[in-house]
């Protein structure tokens, strides 16, 4: 689904820059019930604008509801939240004209060809967007395969194809609603540089998706939610800085890691590349002063060290840290 646009010209598509201020969505207790459950609880959430903004959480986690929201397609049951700058339902039209969004699958008309399916669309918006169905299928790599009927397409294929409406809208934020589902490796690194383009652009790309590897390397930004809540956001830096590892090389790892997991600076110590990978614990002292007692440790255990080097924490990480600690809460 995307919004209406006004008149453009085709090379606005690769030039155009946002002008507004302020956050490009901004939800403050945001709140959605249906019947006696409640899909949404006090959503608090600020979006930049010009940059990949990841929505992560788990299968009901209440990705899909907020993007329904955001877009006028529900009603919220309390909370306000705005796009753009405007006020949504009550500005949904003025907020969703500059807006382009796929919700779930994209749907298409199966027994038309791809580039039919966009000409319908782009009659229905009128403006410029009929001559920007060229450069939407080349951006999206489906050019050859345009005067294919949609039945014949994969999901990936269909995926790209719902990017490319997106994008006859000339967008300045796109909502995309699991985007990466059923795309190969190569399309999902087609994915990942299509949406690090539109940013450079100057355009906002709100990305929901469970594929926490794919969020960490396509988003500059991310939220994570669970059970209705979001839970912790923040730029990638910040959501994985918390999680704090260390790899040590040494000639025999199996007794490195029985002597360093019994240390109280430590959470875990595992055999893993011809060394131990070490979680640090978080207990007021710093990392410079875990590592100094681990290789001390070692040394005075006679154990051999050719390596010490920091371990890229990841989003994924993060993200179970966070989820199991609720669900120790319970």
């Amino acid at each position: 689904m995307t919004a209406a646009t006004r008149p453009r010209t085709v090379a606005a598509m690769t030039t155009s820059k946002t002008d507004g201020e302020g956050p490009a969505v901004k939800t403050v207790g945001l709140t959605k019930e249906f019947g006696q459950r409640r899909a949404l609880d006090g959503v608090d959430l600020e979006v930049p604008r010009g940059v990949a903004f990841g929505f992560l959480g788990p299968n009901g986690a209440g990705k899909t509801t907020i993007i329904r929201l955001l877009l006028g397609l529900a009603w919220p049951t309390a909370g306000s939240m705005s796009v753009l700058g405007h006020a949504v339902p009550e500005e949904r039209a003025e907020a969703l004209v500059r807006v382009g969004a796929i919700v779930e699958e994209p749907r298409f008309y199966p027994y038309l060809t791809g580039r039919e399916n966009l000409e319908i669309n782009a009659a229905a918006r009128g403006g410029a967007a009929a001559m920007r169905i060229p450069e939407s299928l080349e951006r999206v790599g489906l050019s050859a395969r345009a005067s294919e009927r949609v039945a014949s397409y994969s999901l990936g294929m269909r995926q790209r194809l719902g990017i490319a409406r997106c994008l006859l809208a000339d967008p300045e934020l796109l909502f995309l609603d699991e985007p990466m589902n059923g795309l190969d490796p190569a399309g999902m690194l087609e994915v990942r540089a299509l949406i690090r383009h539109l940013v450079r652009e100057g355009r906002t790309v709100f990305l929901s998706s469970h594929l926490l590897d794919e969020v960490q390397r396509t988003c500059d930004f991310a939220a994570i939610v669970d059970r209705g809540k979001v839970v912790t956001q923040g730029s990638i830096d910040e959501l994985t800085a918390g999680v704090r590892r260390v790899s040590i090389g040494t000639d025999d790892p199996g007794r490195a890691a029985a002597l360093i997991a019994r240390l109280n600076t430590v959470d875990a110590a595992a055999v893993a590349d011809g060394g131990v990978v070490v979680s640090l614990a978080s207990n007021g002292t710093t990392e410079r002063e875990q590592v100094t007692e681990i290789v001390r440790r070692m040394l005075d255990a006679d154990l051999s060290i050719d390596r010490v080097a920091p371990v890229a924490a990841s989003l994924e990480e993060r993200f179970l840290s966070i989820t199991q600690r609720l669900e120790d809460e319970q």
